[in-house]
């Protein structure tokens, strides 16, 4: 109450929202004041039966028409903590009531082992932290007998999680990772008094300390491809190792060596508002959201990152202590982060072991993101997009050349597909090709066949040069295609020169090249002669030039860009052709002060 009087406003405002059942679902609002639909597919308007044996129940639908993310993370109960937060800032009893309501009737509402929301053991173990979470805050005030209900079925959630793992000898990917953070939140919150609670933790806890070596790039990149994705594991590895603290059994430095890799690039990518790229897929996943935020805020786990480590080249001038830190760690979290100075961040920040490599300016204002590298998850490519060679571009720290982000997953495949496809990025496409074939029936495995080489990052009086090249393309084999990509910012003229050099031969040989530019929402462009286009401003203001090579034709698409799952915003998309087969293309996209 004390230090952060407007963020418990804001904690305050939606609780008193969640007290009228009415609840933000993946870009969709939800009025459940009749009675929450625990089962229920708002956008879609598909129930799942309560009924069901959960190996049963129908997931997804070759054609689309549903999607089961929407159950699965209405049951996650992330509005749980924040029901308790309120309750405990306040006193005011209706916040306790409401998250005991709530609590009995989803415990009503799924028995064990029944219905969607026992489908996926992630989404289980999500819960379930969330749960435990929840009633630790809350305490003794809950009741003698609801604490017994709370303790079954969190006691039925670990069973059910440790007996149906995501673990496979060929992949784990953030499913399993989530399963192992659910059981060591649930032991560390449960024991002593449940007795299997400390296996659950001790297990758990041996399993992160393997999979943060696996799923994590010993540069510091989870290996899933995606940014999203990497905030979300990094959530289910640094929760569970404060709480192990707090416990008396911190994690081993090996682990926390990795975990200050992961909070590098967090701080490496971010812009100073705290938002994020979107680089491959972004399902607004989180493991546990404690505070009422914009879902690419990052600013809260660097926050709570720096002050579990004690780094200080992590706490940032831009980023300011976050009510997470306290609600986690108490004085204790405060104190640390306090502690220590703020720094900068880095001008050049390079992940070569997962393939992404950023530029800032001095003020950081001016930022570049180029995408050079694996599909990750050992291949599988689960998350991953054909974004090869793709640029993404902020001027005066507001976004101008982007990423399309994920708008849906399942419920349909043609625009999961579009969404995660070649021309949907800042990169070349060949005829209708894809970088790496979609595989048929399967929206969730993208193989590498563009293989990345060759990167290469110099400096020079305020000018960085980046360079990289892809061999491969699909279909075509890696002596087919070579395209490499060359760009230059230089930081006082505010500039950005791209150079594609391409090489096709064989079957290659006779595809047609375009160039995607898709801008941010809000932005136009206006041809202001041969080879130059005015990008504007949403209120009409000139902001930038483009220059490209005289006799190329342009196109204009509407476009959609997604910034979280579930929400689309139409945007435009620049489209690029040479009047013939060409071997290079330039672009240069400049400040306009500098024209």
């Amino acid at each position: 109450r004390e230090r952060f009087q407007s963020e418990v406003d804001k904690l305050i405002s939606y609780a008193v929202v969640c007290l009228k059942k009415q609840i933000r679902i993946l870009g969709e609002k939800v009025d459940y004041s009749s009675g929450i639909k625990w089962h229920y597919d708002p956008r879609n308007g598909h129930e799942f039966s309560r009924d069901e044996f959960y190996s049963q129940v129908k997931i997804t639908n070759p054609d689309g028409g549903w999607d089961i993310k929407y159950p699965w993370e209405l049951s996650r109960l992330q509005h749980f903590p924040r029901l308790a937060f309120a309750w405990k800032l306040t006193g005011d009893r209706k916040y306790l009531d409401a998250l005991v309501s709530q609590a009995r009737d989803w415990i009503r509402e799924n028995p064990v082992g029944f219905g969607p929301n026992w489908a996926c053991t992630m989404d289980c173990a999500i819960r379930a932290a969330n749960l435990a979470y929840s009633f630790a805050v809350a305490g003794k005030e809950i009741g003698g007998d609801f604490a017994s209900e709370i303790a079954c079925s969190l006691i039925a959630h670990g069973k059910f999680i440790a007996s149906h793992l995501e673990w496979s000898n060929e992949l784990t990917s953030n499913h399993y990772l989530a399963d192992i953070a659910g059981l060591a939140v649930l032991g560390c919150l449960m024991e002593p008094a449940v007795e299997i609670a400390g296996v659950w933790r001790k297990f758990a806890c041996d399993e992160l300390s393997r999979e943060i070596e696996k799923q994590v790039y010993p540069d510091g990149w989870d290996f899933e491809a995606s940014t999203a994705y990497h905030r979300l594991a990094m959530e289910c590895f640094l929760i569970p190792a404060i709480l192990m603290e707090r416990n008396g059994e911190p994690m081993g430095e090996r682990y926390r060596d990795r975990l200050r890799l992961m909070t590098e690039f967090v701080r490496d990518i971010t812009l100073p508002d705290g938002s994020f790229p979107l680089i491959g897929d972004n399902d607004s996943g989180l493991f546990m959201s404690l505070h009422p935020r914009e879902n690419n805020d990052l600013n809260y786990i660097l926050a709570l990152s720096s002050a579990y480590l004690c780094e200080p080249s992590l706490k940032l001038d831009t980023v300011p202590m976050c009510p997470e830190v306290m609600w986690m760690m108490g004085d204790v979290g405060r104190g640390r982060f306090e502690a220590f100075e703020a720094c900068d961040r880095p001008s050049i920040a390079s992940y070569p072991d997962g393939g992404l490599y950023c530029v800032r300016s001095d003020d950081g204002m001016d930022f570049l993101i180029f995408r050079l590298g694996k599909v990750g998850q050992s291949g599988n490519g689960g998350h991953a997009h054909n974004d090869q060679l793709s640029v993404t571009i902020w001027f005066e720290g507001k976004p101008l050349i982007v990423d399309p982000g994920s708008a849906c997953y399942t419920s349909d495949p043609m625009k999961r597909n579009l969404y995660r496809s070649t021309k949907s990025h800042a990169t070349i496409a060949l005829g209708d090709c894809e970088q790496n074939r979609f595989v048929e029936g399967n929206l969730f495995t993208l193989r590498q066949e563009a293989f990345a080489g060759d990167v290469k990052i110099e400096t020079d009086d305020g000018t960085v040069s980046l360079s990289g090249t892809m061999s491969g393309y699909g279909c075509f084999s890696e002596d087919e295609v070579k395209i490499r990509r060359s760009i230059v910012f230089t930081m006082l003229k505010r500039q950005f020169e791209i150079t594609d050099e391409l090489n096709l031969s064989g079957n290659a040989s006779g595809e047609t090249a375009r160039w995607h530019f898709p801008l941010a929402p809000g932005l136009s462009v206006v041809e202001c002669g041969p080879g130059r286009l005015a990008i504007n401003s949403e209120s009409g203001e000139h902001i930038a030039d483009l220059l490209y090579l005289p006799g190329w034709e342009f196109d204009l698409d509407d476009t959609v860009y997604s910034p979280s799952y579930g929400e689309e915003i139409p945007n435009m998309t620049l489209q690029f052709t040479p009047p013939s087969q060409v071997v290079e293309a330039k672009f240069v996209i400049k400040a306009v002060e500098w024209r």
